[in-house]
Formats: C-alpha cells, sequence, structure tokens
C-alpha cells in the first residue's frame, strides 16, 4: 500500500519492527501508539500514507490507525511550525489551575 511518494528510511523499518517485536503477535495491535510516535517523528506528522504503511505493519485496517491519529492530540496530521503552542483543557489541568 505504501506509494513511492516518502521513501521509507531503513532505520525507520528497522525501530518498527523493534517495537512490533515487543509484543506477542497476537497483540501486535499494540504496538500502534509506539508506531505512531517512531513516524511522526521522522516525518514531522503522520500522513495517509502513514497511516496506511503501520496499518498495513500491523496487519489492520487504515480506520483502525485513523481511530488514533484523530483521538490523541499529541498525534499531527499536517505539518507543524517552529513554534508548537498547546493549551491543556482537560479535567486534570483545570483542577491543577
Amino acid at each position: 500500500m505504501t506509494s513511492t511518494a516518502t521513501k521509507i528510511p531503513a532505520e525507520l523499518k528497522r525501530q518498527v519492527d523493534a517495537a512490533i517485536a515487543q509484543y506477542p503477535p497476537e497483540r501486535k495491535r499494540s504496538a500502534a501508539l509506539p508506531l505512531l510516535h517512531l513516524w511522526q517523528e521522522r516525518f514531522g506528522f503522520i500522513s495517509d500514507e502513514g497511516i496506511n504503511w503501520i496499518a498495513d505493519k500491523l496487519e489492520l485496517q487504515p480506520i483502525n490507525i485513523l481511530e488514533l491519529v484523530t483521538f490523541y492530540p499529541m498525534l499531527r496530521q499536517k505539518g507543524a511550525g517552529k513554534a508548537h503552542i498547546r493549551v491543556c483543557r482537560t479535567l486534570s489541568c483545570a483542577m491543577a489551575g
């Protein structure tokens, strides 16, 4: 499913395989968040291609990965600038003042 638009570096492939190996084969979907973080760290954001590639590696449907990307605010689907300003609006931040 990976297009030729983005060349996946060999180092990223090794890191991904190592992350997947930390989980039993029947639970390898548990590696989804670590894989998303690795992809974002390498490319700056998680593209549709990244979602498809990670889904292929974990033998999941792309929608399963997209659900994670859209749920967690620290995962970006668009490139970001140099400065990142984040506002925490969760209950724990509100209680902290």
